[in-house]
């Protein structure tokens, strides 16, 4: 009912469908498995 709650379920939902949900087009793996460098920390 509040842009406070619609930011507040978006986070949620990003974090599932990044995280947790499996895409066909990674071969079942979260788009998170295709990220390098998440942290931000080169080497």
């Amino acid at each position: 009912t509040s842009n406070t709650e619609r930011t507040a379920a978006l986070t949620d939902f990003l974090h599932t469908y990044n995280h947790h949900r499996c895409h066909t087009a990674l071969g079942g793996k979260p788009p998170i498995s295709r990220v390098n460098n998440a942290a931000g920390q080169y080497s």
